[in-house]
Parts: C-alpha cells; structure tokens; sequence
C-alpha cells in the first residue's frame, strides 16, 4: 500500500482483498470512490458514510440493456428503435419516460446491478485498487444495498485456508461493533459467537474453551461477522491507518467541485477509466532459487528478511523487488495442478511471503518490528551466552505454530493440508507426544502410510503412555482398518487405568455390536 496523498491511497489484493477494504471502509464510515482492477477488468465502488451506493464496470454482463435482455424485458429489435446513450441513467431516464419501466422498477434494476458488480468483484483472484476520498457520487444519485449481507454470504464460502492466511495469529482479538444485528439472519452459531462478544474481547483460541468448536472454525465465524461489521478487529495490519481515517473524515470538499475530479460517464461502462498503475514494476528475479530451496528457506526463517532473502539493511526498493520476484515464481496458483501436500506448503509459504513485505513495506511498519526482532536477538543472545541456546527456543516456537495450524485443518478434515504442518510440528519437537500423535491420525487418511502412522501414535504412546486420547486414536486407527483384536487390546488397556473413560466403552460396544 502506497499512500499517495492523506485522501488516496492505494494497494493489491494480495495484502488486502476487495472484501476486506469493503469491510474496512463501512466500519470506518469513509465516503469517496474504490476503484479496481484486474487485467482488463475494471470497476468502481462508491461509498457514502462507508455504505456502497453506486458502482460502474466496464464488463458488458454488468451494463443494464444487458440485464433487461437476460430478463426478456427487451428484445434486440427494441434496442435497434432505441437511441444510444452515454451511460446507464440516461437509459433508465429514457425508458422511464417511454412508461416502459416505473421508477420503483428502474430503482430495482440498479440496485440488483450494483450487487451483481460487487459479486463479480469479491471473486477476483487478484487486483489492484485506489481508495480516493476526493472521487465522491453527486448528491441524490445513491442506492440502498445490503453489503452487510453479501459480505456475510461471501464470508462463510472462505475457504478455510485462504481464510487462515488472513491472520498472524490464532489468539488475534475482536470486539463489538456498534452495528446491531437484529435486521440479519444469522445461522446459530454465528449468533453465540457474537452473543460472546458482548462479554469482552474475542479470540478464537477463547472461545474453543467454552464450545465445542475447533480453533479454524472458530476463527472463520469470527472472520465472517467482521466482514459483516458486526465486530471490530484490534490491532492488526489494516489497510486505513487510524491518521488516514481521521485525515478523510476531516477533509473539507465543496460539493460543487464533486462531478468533475472524475471525468467519467457515471454509471456508463468505464472503458476510458485510467489503468491503474502497479505499485512497481516486476522484472524477472536476478537470483535463481528452486521451489524445494525457497520451500525451505521459509520453514527455516527466523525473521521476515530471512524469508525475502534479503539483508536486513535492505532498501524498500530491494524488498518489493525479493516480494514480487519471489511471488511471481511460487504463486500458488501455479502448483494447484500438483495438489496434495506441496500445495498445502506452496500456498502456507506464499501466506508467510506476503505477510513479511506487508510487514516491512512501510517505514512505521517496519520500524515497530526491526525494534521487535532486535529485543529478541538480543534474548536470545543472552540465553545463548547462559547456554540455554536460542536454536532450541526457535525450534519449539515454530513446531508450535506448525501444530496450531496443522490441528485446526485436522479438526476440519482438511487431512492434506495439515499433513505438512504436523510433519513439521514432529520434526520441531519429536518428544512432543501431542504432535507425533496427530501427526499419525493425518498420515493414517493415506493407506500407504499406514505402516508410518502407526509408527508415530505408537511414539507418542511411549511419551505419555497414559494419555487416554492417544490410546483412543491408536484403537480407531485398528478399527480403520479392521485390525479388532489390536483395536481392543488398547481399548482394555486404557480401561484398566481409566474405568470410567466413555468413550473407550462406546467403541467396545461399537465393536461387539
């Protein structure tokens, strides 16, 4: 993100999707114009009081004649007896005139166009946008759309992964909005989660405490009602700076200069509309790295410069250029045909990639993390100097957060995308009898590991040989794949010291019936 003046900044979908600016700008009440592309796609979204109430595109599906068509309300030959007009008012005004539509129906017709737009842009892959406070819509040309909804809808479609790259942290903390939930229909858990919110703070690692719920699932409802703007979200690395905000919200525009900062047909197509440029230009990364040794290098990373590859002393110029050459060669995108678990890690390096040049892109940014990283170094220093070792520290730093993100995917039955992450957790810390021990529930999905799950739930028994949970895991692994016998050997042997345990007891009687 590159801010231009104090009232336009602008950025990619890759820090910040269209969703979430969306989200950002409604709970900022901001009023000016999000103009985005996309290739050849271009689009623009403008706010009143952070409500979306108009938009433009230049995609022909979007223009309302097209709409009119799909619907049978037009011919082609009545669109031959009609003149041609500069843009979608103009039209509207035209039939409206004519008696062919009322303006209640042309009023319909613009706000199902508008959602239509918003549709269209909440899926693109990628993108490039500029918010403008300067760029508003003329008074009276507004239209009342329900982006709280559509932003709830799109929510709850996230794919749980893309959604998990979205944070730096599981225990990342939300509160309550000031937007009342009574005109939303929301599904009943989305409503305890919010019912919580009421109570303080939020965070998903809190509310796996009080339901039954893993962590990815948790954070995914509390993901979709802050899109929906019924939470607030603290702390985190937002798009509108509190200085930005305040900087819009007090600009002082005389309504009389609106119209013309824009010179473009409104709501017209925006075929004239300038590109938007690229934060920089990407050239051909100078340094040849191949996917196993960039794969690596960020599992092994220890700051976000180790991760870029690049000096911490590096120039901004010099990250942005790491970032893109970096993301240009390992995009995601150019692996989904590989599948499997080298996706799974592609996708977590690319999460872990953009999150470091968001991080160090900007001089505020990267200050408050240089001075973070330094007090660590020096820690671990200290500990070194004591011979405690920092390496050790790492290690258990990152099996932890390997084993938080590869759990909370096994709670979803997303198998192949946990497997790396539980893999490494293993690695990290071997004599963590938890880790080895969903490390073999991940591989068991895959007959051909069997022999190699076993292996790791039997490591994690001779750790904490009684823990009733490892055992159970052991005994639906031979059930799994109809081993009974050695199913209820373990099943009696975590009886003898646990009698009561029930589960242990509806698997017998599963296994008897």
């Amino acid at each position: 993100m590159n801010p231009q003046t104090d009232l336009e900044i602008k950025g990619s979908f890759f820090a910040h999707p269209c969703a979430e600016l969306m989200a950002e700008i409604g709970q900022a009440r901001l009023s000016g114009s999000l103009r985005l592309s996309d290739k050849d796609k271009k689009s623009i979204l403008y706010f009143k009081s952070g409500k979306v109430v108009f938009a433009v595109s230049n995609a022909r599906t979007a223009r309302l004649f097209d709409i009119l068509l799909r619907r049978n309300k037009l011919t082609k030959e009545d669109l031959g007896q009609i003149p041609e007009f500069a843009n979608d008012l103009q039209f509207a005004a035209y039939l409206e005139g004519k008696g062919f539509l009322t303006k209640p129906e042309c009023d319909q017709l613009f706000a199902e166009q508008i959602e239509g737009i918003i549709i269209d842009i909440l899926a693109w892959p990628s993108g490039e946008w500029t918010f403008s406070s300067l760029a508003r819509i003329r008074d009276g040309l507004a239209f009342d759309i329900d982006t709280t909804r559509l932003l709830l809808d799109y929510g709850r479609c996230v794919p749980v992964e893309a959604m998990l790259g979205r944070f730096r942290s599981l225990d990342e903390n939300f509160s309550r909005s000031s937007l009342p939930e009574l005109s939303f229909v929301l599904k009943p858990e989305e409503a305890f989660v919010l019912s919580r919110s009421n109570e303080g703070y939020l965070s998903a690692s809190g509310l796996v405490g009080v339901a039954a719920m893993s962590e990815a699932t948790a954070l995914h409802l509390i993901y979709t009602l802050w899109l929906g703007g019924l939470l607030t979200r603290n702390n985190w690395q937002a798009a509108f700076s509190a200085e930005t905000v305040a900087a819009m919200r007090n600009a002082k525009l005389e309504l009389k200069t609106e119209a013309t900062l824009r010179p473009i047909a409104i709501p017209g197509p925006v075929e004239n509309v300038e590109e938007t440029p690229r934060e920089i230009p990407v050239k051909d990364p100078e340094v040849v790295i191949t996917l196993d040794e960039y794969l690596e290098r960020v599992d092994n990373a220890e700051t976000h410069y180790d991760i870029l590859g690049v000096d911490a002393k590096a120039s901004v110029d010099e990250l942005k250029q790491a970032y893109f050459g970096m993301a240009k060669m390992f995009h995601p995108d150019k692996y989904h045909a590989t599948g499997g678990p080298v996706l799974a890690r592609v996708q977590n390096a690319f999460t872990e990639l953009a999150r470091a040049h968001e991080t160090l892109k900007t001089p505020e940014s990267r200050e408050v993390y240089d001075y973070r990283m330094r007090k660590e170094l020096a820690d671990r220093e200290k500990r070194r100097a004591a011979g405690n070792g920092g390496g050790a520290d790492l290690q258990t730093e990152q099996a932890e957060e390997n084993f938080e993100r590869g759990f909370s995917l096994l709670m979803d039955d997303e198998f192949e995308a946990a497997l790396p992450f539980l893999a490494r957790a293993a690695h990290f810390a071997p004599k963590n009898a938890r880790y080895r021990a969903y490390y073999g529930k991940a591989l068991s999905i895959d007959s051909n590991q069997r022999h190699k799950a076993e292996s790791e739930m039997q490591a994690a028994l001779k750790l904490d040989p009684n823990n009733p949970t490892f055992r159970i895991l052991l005994a639906e692994f031979f059930i799994q794949h109809n081993l009974m016998k050695r199913a209820e050997g373990e099943l009696n042997r975590l009886l003898a010291v646990f009698p009561s345990n029930r589960e242990a007891r509806d698997l017998l009687a599963r296994m008897k019936d």
